[in-house]
């Protein structure tokens, strides 16, 4: 391919982007939605969100039980593998999904194309899920459940949740802030529950039957949220090609990236970390797993007010609201908990968190479907899916690696101080970056009010 036809190609890329405007996609008629696909689709989703997401979301149930002579004791761990809380993060970190999120740059101009195959593909994430659980229950070593409960259990998640997630919106064209709401609010709720669930199986029964507790209910739930997906819409026009370097040196998207490449890397970081932090300004171990149920609890309204609220106001709006609100939280109460081993503080924190980390997930879809259009949804919607995949797989290993490598029952509020910082600074770039996405949107396409 010489420079002329290098040229011609971005020209026609820049033209696919520029008919796919706002302005234009009312032109683009789509498939007409029932109220039956509308039902079909939600419980899909929020079946898979209260079980994939809510596991996801009481990983730190987890996280400290990995640090306890407990697991130990039970043999799914050595006595040298408790101080690689790094390693023991990275479970948590791969088993959210991300390693397959990072691929969506290729696979997702091409969701359009599934069809009646979704169902496969998500029964196949099931089934990955449910394997996984059931191999780590058999685990004598580190290396075991990450390969299993992180790498394994990952794999099925990120199938069922970045295969239907940007699916959900699409059936919800005048509410789609509400439809994720719904979905995240159910995300919530699986963690709420999953926290005192974990936490007595894990008191009661032990490690292994636990996971092989999960391995049998996630097979059942999420088969039945497999036979309930839906493929994409149709649309008159739908664009199939891979986004070329033309779009991620745009500056709204450039900024779009660096903000969905920052939420990623802090949105879980007080749930992963939350009861060994509470555990460490004085909290007992069941009093760590309430706070961390408490982050949990408030944002099942929390997210469909939200969503509801977003829909009013703007998408784009809500997420800068929410970014700022989490900024303040960081550094007002968490950084001011850890240095005063203060739990008041640290309550408020768990409240305010739980209020706004779901908005990222709940409208972030629905507010670049805005900017980019129909068109063009699937191709850069999937480019910036990537950039968050890699986020959530080494978001949660880098805090765990800012954290003093001491022994959990040494561990003090300070010892924190570090992952805190980094995650108040990175939460301001992101609030300056999506102003600024903001601002180019308001030049381009003229100021409104609600965006």
């Amino acid at each position: 391919m010489d420079f002329r036809d290098i040229e011609k190609a971005q020209n026609e890329e820049r033209h696919r982007e520029s008919s796919a405007s706002t302005d234009n996609k009312a032109d683009n008629t789509g498939a007409p939605i029932t109220r039956t696909q509308q039902w079909r689709i939600l419980s899909s989703t929020c079946l898979v969100a209260f079980t994939v997401i809510g596991l996801t979301q009481s990983f730190g149930v987890f996280q400290a039980h990995y640090g306890r002579h407990e697991s130990v004791r039970a043999g799914v761990l050595r006595q040298s593998d408790q101080s690689q809380r790094a390693m023991i993060s990275t479970i948590g970190s791969f088993g959210n999904g991300g390693l397959v999120a990072i691929f969506g740059a290729f696979y997702y101009p091409y969701l359009p194309k599934l069809g009646g195959h979704v169902r496969s593909v998500c029964a196949i994430g099931a089934a990955l899920i449910a394997l996984g659980f059931a191999i780590a229950a058999g685990s004598r070593n580190l290396a075991t459940l990450v390969g299993c409960q992180g790498v394994l259990v990952g794999l099925g998640a990120g199938i069922l949740i970045y295969v239907l997630a940007p699916i959900l919106p699409e059936y919800f064209p005048q509410r789609s802030g509400l439809a994720q709401g719904a979905m995240f609010a159910f995300a919530a709720l699986g963690g709420t529950i999953w926290v005192f669930v974990l936490t007595r199986l894990l008191e009661t029964i032990g490690i292994r039957w636990t996971l092989g507790f999960l391995a049998v209910i996630s097979g059942v739930v999420l088969s039945i949220a497999s036979a309930l997906a839906l493929p994409p819409r149709k649309f008159e026009t739908r664009c199939t090609h891979i986004v070329g370097w033309q779009t991620f040196i745009d500056p709204m998207f450039a900024s779009l990236a660096v903000v969905n490449l920052i939420h990623p890397l802090t949105l879980a970081i007080p749930m992963v970390f939350g009861p060994e932090f509470a555990e460490s300004i004085g909290a007992s171990v069941t009093r760590g797993s309430y706070l961390l149920a408490i982050n949990s609890g408030v944002g099942i309204p929390g997210r469909l007010c939200t969503g509801w609220l977003a829909d009013k106001i703007g998408h784009l709006n809500m997420l800068m609201f929410a970014t700022a609100v989490y900024a303040i939280a960081t550094w007002a109460l968490w950084l001011s908990a850890a240095m005063t081993s203060n739990v008041g503080l640290y309550v408020g924190m768990c409240v305010c968190h739980g209020l706004v980390n779901g908005v990222f997930n709940t409208v972030m879809n629905s507010a670049q479907k805005v900017l980019f259009g129909t068109e063009m949804y699937y191709p850069k919607i999937g480019a910036t899916t990537s950039i968050r995949g890699l986020a959530y797989v080494i978001g949660i290993p880098i805090a765990g690696a800012l954290v003093s490598k001491v022994a959990d029952e040494e561990l003090q509020g300070d010892d924190f101080v570090r992952p805190i910082v980094y995650t108040g600074a990175l939460l301001t770039l992101s609030l300056l970056c999506l102003m600024n996405v903001r601002w180019l949107d308001a030049k381009r396409n003229g100021w409104k009010l609600a965006r």
